[in-house]
């Protein structure tokens, strides 16, 4: 039989057992509430980032209430140097044409994934401009941009390995050509001789980051007003 001492020490061993025991589950409780204050933190950091990306029209794009879509920054800064700022006609300026590709993040060129086209006609007072056949296209190196022409119809073939919103102004830097809101090559808006673009009979009020829509009619013209047609009839091919 154990002595009265021997209980006591056994008792006295139980206790603080019991006690070390009730301090890891105090312990164990207070850093499950922590983890979830925590956890509950990022959900609502990560719902506000959501709400706020959401109420931006969609990241980087933006559509008026005309039904225009633009997509902001479409051509940077370094892309625009060195393209031609001469009178028209332009030719297709290949020289950096890979670096301006890449520089505007385009995606691959694809026949059969992403295919779509629109119309581009260019008027300087009054007279039609060409649009060249092979913009974007340089034999030479074999470099193909997604973006390009293949005759001289003005027919704009938009052929990707994804789907990807294409702007006027990615255009304009694939064919080489100066351009913003305000000019075209040596073509600047001074006096009555203003540069005005418009897009299915819309005028456009920032032409570089317009998005190029599927048979979109887009219609480059500088001069007076009224001396170019802001939505001329387009002979699309058969099978587009």
């Amino acid at each position: 039989m154990a002595s009265r001492k021997e209980q006591k020490e056994r008792l006295k061993a139980e206790r603080v057992a019991k006690e070390a025991a009730e301090r890891q589950e105090t312990a164990r409780r207070r850093r499950l509430q922590i983890g979830a204050a925590a956890a509950a933190v990022v959900v609502v950091a990560a719902v506000i980032v959501v709400i706020a990306l959401g109420g931006g029209g969609g990241g980087d794009d933006e559509t008026t209430s005309s039904g225009i879509a633009f997509s902001e920054d479409s051509v940077p800064a370094s892309v625009e140097a060195g393209l031609q700022d001469s009178p028209p006609p332009w030719k297709p300026d290949y020289n950096g044409l890979g670096e301006r590709i890449s520089a505007m993040g385009l995606p691959g060129f694809s026949e059969t994934i992403a295919h779509t086209h629109a119309s581009l006609q260019i008027y300087d007072d009054g007279k039609k401009e060409p649009v060249p056949a092979n913009i974007g296209i340089d034999q030479a190196t074999g470099t193909i941009s997604p973006l390009h022409t293949h005759d001289t119809s003005g027919i704009i073939h938009m052929e990707a390995d994804r789907e990807f919103d294409f702007t006027l102004g990615q255009l304009m830097a694939i064919w080489g050509v100066e351009f913003s809101d305000s000019q075209i090559g040596s073509l600047k808006s001074q006096g009555d001789q203003k540069l005005q673009v418009y897009l299915n009979g819309q005028r456009v009020n920032d032409p570089v980051n317009v998005i190029m829509p599927e048979k979109g009619n887009l219609v480059i013209g500088y001069g007076k007003a009224g001396s170019f047609p802001t939505d001329p009839k387009v002979d699309w091919p058969r099978g587009l």
